[in-house]
């Protein structure tokens, strides 16, 4: 068991927002998720010492070329599953609680385990929802997956993690793709699998009954900057499940938190309160709730964001693309080898 701690984390308006959580480093830390970065913009998700991902960033910082490990070793069950018990339990709790009590829960699991996986960091647990159906399909009853849409809550502050995620941008579960492209300038943030879901388990058709029922858990996920990707750590066949039955789940991000103080200057400072000074004085009237948020954005020098940690320890890059290339040909997926290596699209 590792050593950690948790508590809520409230925006400006002290209005929740996930779960802040703090995790000692694993004395082992090929037990972890670490990403490991080198030259030439190689990079690699490893997980107990072996990678479940290698990317690189195109020359023109563009976009990354992402190539799935399908053949890790230790791909599945990386927690515990969730039990009958565990549902019950928290579909009890009132509605507006359980977005809570499931981050709490996924925190236990992710601390409590034998082989830890979180490195020792301040993370953030995040509920990402589906997003209110606009007025083209208000009336629709069933909304085609391609136009599922979802996202963090409101905020206010300066908080840098809104997450976005589009059922467009959803992997084939059944059969993922060896290589993926995610261009940064024009597509949004990839959903990543960390294997394949066998069509017919009795585990799928399980979850499509709990999804019928409205009782389906959230599909624990985490964002990684460099990946520019949220990758798939619990619910792969949660998410199939609705998928199948066209009903939209919800998710939990998991991101590391960081936090810096941005002070503006002096001069910058007073040029703002000359300014809504001379604005009251011209409309002493006027509303003052503008005024007010403007000295509270100008004064909160707080600024939050979700950076990812990666350890520079792949050199110039030569052994990660000898895996890579390895890879890639003996399940015969190499045709975008060259635009790979070359860090082209």
């Amino acid at each position: 068991m590792t050593q950690h701690w948790w508590k809520d984390f409230h925006d400006r308006d002290d209005r929740w927002q996930g779960l802040a959580l703090h995790a000692a480093a694993s004395p082992s830390a090929a037990t972890t998720l670490e990403m490991r970065s080198g030259h030439h913009g190689r990079m690699a998700l490893y997980l107990q010492d072996e990678p479940l991902f290698w990317a690189t960033t195109l020359l023109d910082h563009s976009g990354v070329w992402l190539v799935f490990n399908a053949d890790h070793k230790h791909q599945h069950n990386l927690l515990p599953p969730i039990t009958s018990q565990d549902i019950e339990h928290l579909c009890r709790k009132a509605p507006h609680d359980r977005e809570r009590e499931w981050c709490r829960y996924f925190a236990r699991r992710l601390t409590d385990t034998g082989h830890p996986l979180l490195p020792g960091q301040r993370c953030l647990l995040r509920p990402m929802l589906p997003a209110k159906h606009t007025a083209a399909h208000a009336n629709s009853p069933v909304q085609a997956i391609t136009d599922w849409r979802f996202q963090s809550p409101d905020s206010r502050g300066n908080l840098a993690f809104n997450w976005r995620l589009y059922g467009e941008d959803f992997p084939d579960l059944r059969q993922p793709e060896y290589v993926t492209f995610v261009d940064w300038w024009f597509g949004g943030d990839q959903l990543l699998p960390r294997y394949a879901i066998e069509p017919d388990s009795g585990r799928l058709k399980w979850w499509r009954k709990k999804c019928r029922e409205g009782t389906l858990p959230p599909i624990l996920v985490w964002h990684v900057a460099g990946l520019a990707s949220f990758v798939i750590l619990d619910g792969h066949y949660r998410l199939q499940a609705a998928i199948e039955e066209q009903i939209a789940p919800q998710f939990v991000v998991l991101s590391e938190l960081s936090e810096r103080v941005i002070a503006p200057t002096a001069a910058h400072e007073a040029k703002i309160t000359q300014a809504l000074e001379a604005q009251l004085r011209k409309n002493p009237h006027g509303k003052i709730d503008g005024i007010n948020q403007t000295l509270i954005d100008l004064y909160d020098t707080r600024y939050h964001y979700a950076s990812t940690h990666s350890r520079a320890v792949l050199g110039n890059g030569d052994a990660w693309a000898r895996q890579v290339s390895t890879y890639l040909r003996h399940h015969q997926a190499d045709a975008l080898l060259d635009k790979i290596l070359a860090r082209l699209e």
